[in-house]
C-alpha cells in the first residue's frame, strides 16, 4: 500500500519530506497549522492540502494534478495531527 504521512509539530518552522520511501513525514510551521504537503499514491506529484482544524476521520479528496481518488485520513488533534493518504480506488 502506498501510503504518505505528514505530521505537524510546533517545534520546526520548516515543511519538508524526511524520506524517500512509502511512508513520509514532513513538518509543518505552526503558522500554517491546517496545510500538510501530501504526495499522491497515483502520479507522485507533492501537493499540499487544507485540513479544518476540526476534521477527525476520513475523507475523499481528488489529486488536483492526476484528478484520481484520496482517501485523507486525519488523527490526533491540536498541534499533533497526522494526515494519511492513500488510494480510494477500491484497490486499497
Amino acid at each position: 500500500m502506498n501510503r504518505t504521512a505528514i505530521r505537524r509539530t510546533a517545534a520546526s518552522g520548516r515543511t519538508g519530506a524526511s524520506h524517500r520511501c512509502l511512508t513520509r513525514i514532513a513538518v509543518g510551521s505552526p503558522q500554517v497549522s491546517d496545510e500538510f504537503l501530501v504526495t499522491c499514491p497515483f502520479c507522485g506529484e507533492q501537493v499540499e492540502i487544507y485540513v479544518e482544524p476540526d476534521v477527525k476521520g476520513s475523507f475523499v479528496q481528488d489529486c488536483e494534478v492526476c484528478c484520481n481518488p484520496w482517501r485523507v485520513n486525519v488523527s490526533g488533534r491540536a498541534e499533533d495531527r497526522t494526515v494519511y493518504v492513500t488510494r480510494a480506488d477500491g484497490s486499497e
